[in-house]
């Protein structure tokens, strides 16, 4: 089991003076770990994006369960339903991948602010 100094060395990535306990980040890696404007704004786009996907993934699961024990009728609807939720879903994973690569993006330009990265 990982001790909570251990936890705390990973996360920050520094070998500080065993922390508190609280909570607190060590003083010389805070820069590191506080998020900059862009990295928020592209956190907070991705935070919607999921609860997008989330009624979608829920529909989905509840028309497996009723594809089970459908009739043949029921089933066509529910298989386009299921063909349309999932090109939705889809195109969801593209908007989520963009995202990824601007908070890539928005992470190296904060490193190289900080001196951590070279341009």
């Amino acid at each position: 089991m990982v001790n909570t100094t251990e936890e705390f060395i990973a996360d920050c990535g520094c070998n500080p003076v065993p922390p508190t306990g609280d909570g607190d980040v060590c003083g010389t890696c805070a820069p590191k770990l506080a998020l900059s404007v862009e990295e928020e704004a592209v956190l907070t786009q991705m935070r919607a994006l999921k609860e997008r996907v989330r009624p979608i993934a829920d529909r989905m699961k509840q028309i497996r369960e009723d594809l089970a024990g459908s009739v043949e009728g029921d089933r066509t609807v529910l298989q386009s339903e299921w063909g349309e939720l999932s090109g939705q879903l889809d195109a969801l994973r593209g908007q989520w991948k963009e995202w990824e690569f601007k908070l890539d993006e928005a992470i190296h330009r904060k490193l190289v602010m900080l001196g951590h990265r070279e341009a």
